[in-house]
């Protein structure tokens, strides 16, 4: 094709576009100079009416892919993690639209270092570098038993707060969508500023420690910048991640007495709490399931929480509808019927793992699988979509997490397989 003809709106989320983002991303050069077009009209504000496009009421799958985009313009242009993540707020959108309609995606998200943008607002100490997403340096931790009482309060004016704005205020101009805004949890942010064993080891010999760390970082950070970007943001949703929380790895005591407490206070003690949630906790433990453990330090232990006691957690934190991550133990069928049962949308997760190139043993194999999974989960969203219908209950309209969420979408994802997620979809549409 011509170049006219590559940057053709049609040309770039067809059949086209994927072949040579596919072909890119398996290392032939001869797709690079096509692909370096595609991103130049991008960034140029060519395609700027058309990502949001007309997504019909299927479901649909959605990722996040800010990864896989800094990978890309590392390699094209030589774009470091700095700059690509902070320089140009209405280019990071663009691209990441961009990048998720050449995958097939038609439901847009938007994606960045939730963790790492949280800890290096209040100043901690970050690791950049050429195309990774930037983490805090554990080697350095902001925060420590003798200065915690100092955290830095959250700054409107600092650039990663001026960053997020406006990547939310992008998001919703070009995608259309009611716009999420990806915040670190209490308990998750305390482990970046205050490093992961410390955290862990305090759970253990001074809880009452971490209740007064948790609280303090709802009061001085996270109340004030939800607060502003409620203020800021018309029709703004808050979505708190907290993986470093998540039952699985604190256990389900400790993430009941700490991660989720915190997360509630965030909730019920502001005008605004309705439009907060969590989405992304992970262990749904059944009683007697020993717990993974976070770090050498946190050993697992036994726990005798039932499942029901976990969700009920769980949608204290997410009340807008249930999620059933790669890492939760229980049944798809058992998401289903409480789904049906709370009158809750479900959404559901494809772990990572199962579309990295570099775990895939039998490509073939790998790909009948993730098929047969995207299929059977899209034919369980839609009979609970249906059950609400007959309830008169709407679907949930949030652009995040997503029907069918795979969880991470980076340079290593496999093509073949992340088609084969979506040939799954489309036949569990068909199907129902």
């Amino acid at each position: 094709m011509s170049q006219k003809e590559t940057t053709q709106w049609a040309n770039v989320i067809g059949a086209e576009g994927r072949d040579i983002l596919k072909r890119f991303l398996n290392g032939v050069t001869t797709a690079n100079a096509e692909l370096k077009a595609i991103i130049d009209a991008a960034i140029s504000g060519d395609f700027d009416d058309d990502y949001a496009g007309n997504p019909s009421a299927d479901v649909k799958v959605t990722t996040a892919c800010h990864m896989m985009v800094l990978a890309i313009v590392n390699r094209l242009n030589g774009m470091n993690a700095t700059d690509y993540y902070k320089s140009n707020p209405q280019n990071y959108v663009r691209l990441n639209c961009l990048i998720q309609r050449m995958l097939g995606i038609e439901r847009l998200t938007l994606c960045w270092p939730v963790y790492g943008f949280g800890a290096e607002a209040l100043g901690q100490t970050m690791i950049y570098t050429e195309d990774q997403a930037p983490g805090s340096d554990p080697g350095n931790p902001l925060l420590n038993k003798r200065n915690w009482q100092d955290m830095p309060v959250y700054e409107p004016d600092h650039t990663i707060a001026r960053v997020v704005r406006e990547n939310l205020q992008h998001m919703a101009q070009l995608a259309g969508i009611e716009p999420v805004a990806h915040l670190p949890a209490p308990y998750s942010l305390a482990a970046e500023i205050y490093g992961q064993e410390h955290l862990i080891i305090a759970l253990i010999e001074e809880p009452e420690f971490v209740h007064q760390l948790l609280d303090l970082i709802v009061e001085r950070v996270l109340v004030p910048w939800c607060a502003d970007l409620h203020g800021t943001i018309p029709n703004v949703w808050l979505e708190l991640s907290d993986a470093s929380g998540s039952p699985m790895f604190i256990g389900p005591e400790k993430f009941l007495e700490f991660a989720a407490d915190s997360v509630e206070k965030v909730i019920v003690n502001n005008a605004w709490g309705d439009r907060v949630f969590v989405a992304n906790y992970r262990g749904d433990l059944p009683a007697g399931a020993r717990t993974r453990g976070r770090r050498k330090r946190l050993p697992s232990a036994e726990t005798q929480m039932s499942f029901e006691r976990l969700l009920e957690a769980k949608i204290q934190c997410c009340p807008f509808y249930l999620t059933r991550l790669e890492m939760d133990n229980a049944p798809v069928n058992k998401y289903v019927n409480a789904a049906v049962q709370l009158k809750r949308p479900l959404y559901l997760g494809i772990g990572a793992v199962r579309l990295d190139r570099n775990s895939i043993t039998d490509l073939q194999l790998g790909k009948q699988e993730i098929y047969e999974t995207a299929k059977s989960r899209t034919i369980a969203i839609c009979n609970v979509s249906k059950a609400l219908e007959a309830a008169e209950m709407p679907r949930a309209s949030q652009s995040w997490p997503g029907d069918i969420y795979i969880e991470d979408t980076n340079v290593n994802t496999h093509m073949d397989i992340f088609e084969a997620v979506l040939e799954g979809v489309r036949d569990g549409n068909s199907a129902v």
